[in-house]
């Protein structure tokens, strides 16, 4: 398949016309997936601290997020770790939250799962799924 793709890419660039029977779609989804406690506790995630182990600012990307939205209303993001978002919620103002529900209302920020956090599927117990999914 890459190479069928390649070709038809050169052909594409270099002027030529080629018909495609068969296009090759693809959907960019921009969404978050960070785990809540998986390496770092919940406050390192949350404000980016001990980057030894693993970079990750969680309030830096809603931040960036919620700028960017409503910069471009073209643009969309799915939020998933409602533990974070809650953090986050909690300590913006009035103004935020206004702009936050507006981008809600006009589909540019969907909440997914909306669980505490994105439950374990590998090795998972129901009642774990009940309960996490509750509190969110």
């Amino acid at each position: 398949m890459v190479p069928y793709l390649f070709l038809v890419a050169s052909l594409l660039s270099c002027g030529a016309h080629v018909a495609v029977a068969q296009q090759l779609q693809v959907h960019i989804v921009p969404h978050t997936h960070d785990d809540v406690g998986w390496l770092k506790t919940v406050d390192e995630y949350y404000y980016g601290a001990n980057n030894s182990i693993q970079h990750a600012g969680v309030q830096y990307i809603l931040d960036t997020v919620i700028d960017e939205l409503s910069l471009d209303p073209n643009k969309t993001f799915i939020y998933v770790e409602i533990a974070y978002f809650w953090r986050w919620w909690n300590e913006q103002d009035d103004d935020t939250k206004a702009l936050v529900k507006t981008l809600v209302n006009n589909k540019q920020l969907e909440f997914v799962n909306a669980g505490w956090c994105m439950n374990d599927e590998a090795s998972t117990d129901y009642n774990s799924i009940i309960d996490q999914m509750s509190l969110g």
